[in-house]
């Protein structure tokens, strides 16, 4: 059915919609992210956040209050992606296979993300001053906590993993050999004459730190 004519005198022009506020928030955050990773928390300027979300300042402030609260908001999103992704990983039955996962899983969540490390490395200098006062990042728990602990203890109990070690330690190391080999690419990759961040050579990370993760954690074969 045809829209009526515009009454005589009316208004010519269609009235604009107006963008829900939810797309508005997604477009900040998605900017500010970027920025934060890119220039740090005092680099960081709210003009060009504004202006990549393609808005005004006024709105970062209004929703936001100011820079450290928008850069607090900006943890929590981070955070609550990678506990999103961990909520996804699902565990299979076989222990070994279970942790070979696991490590292929967080190892794929930081290659897929750079600025989420950028922005941890940025918190780590300012000595986590910002996410100790985010309630949302402290009262959360990260469910690769709780399946390194359910899959270690799975393998433990059918004797195929050391009973002398602990989840936090696994976890500390897979969190640490993905993370540094990402935080460090630059650096690593100039001195080293490589690319690191180059498809096999990621591959071939990926399948080194499951190696030495499991042959670090893999039970005694038992004497005949």
């Amino acid at each position: 059915m045809d829209a009526p004519p515009p009454l005589p005198g009316g208004p010519t022009r269609r009235a604009r919609r107006r963008e829900p506020e939810a797309q508005i928030e997604h477009r900040i955050l998605a900017a500010a992210v970027a920025e934060f990773a890119e220039h740090g928390f005092a680099g960081a300027r709210i003009e060009r956040i504004s202006k990549q979300a393609g808005t005004v300042d006024r709105m970062l402030y209004y929703y936001y209050g100011n820079k450290e609260r928008l850069y607090q908001a900006v943890l929590e999103k981070l955070y609550a992606d990678m506990i999103g992704a961990q909520r996804d990983f699902v565990l299979p039955p076989d222990p070994v296979a279970g942790m070979r996962q696991l490590i292929e899983h967080a190892w794929d969540h930081y290659a897929a993300n750079p600025d989420l490390v950028r922005v941890i490395m940025n918190e780590n200098l300012l000595r986590g001053r910002h996410i100790r006062q985010s309630q949302q990042v402290g009262r959360t728990s990260f469910p690769l906590v709780e399946t390194v602990a359910e899959i270690l203890s799975a393998g433990q109990a059918q004797g195929v993993f050391r009973c002398d070690v602990k989840a936090e330690h696994v976890l500390m190391s897979i969190m640490s050999l993905g993370f540094f080999y990402i935080s460090n690419q630059y650096t690593c990759s100039a001195w080293m004459g490589v690319d690191l961040m180059s498809r096999p050579r990621r591959a071939g990370w990926r399948a080194h730190i499951c190696e030495v993760v499991l042959r670090s954690i893999a039970a005694e074969p038992r004497a005949a």
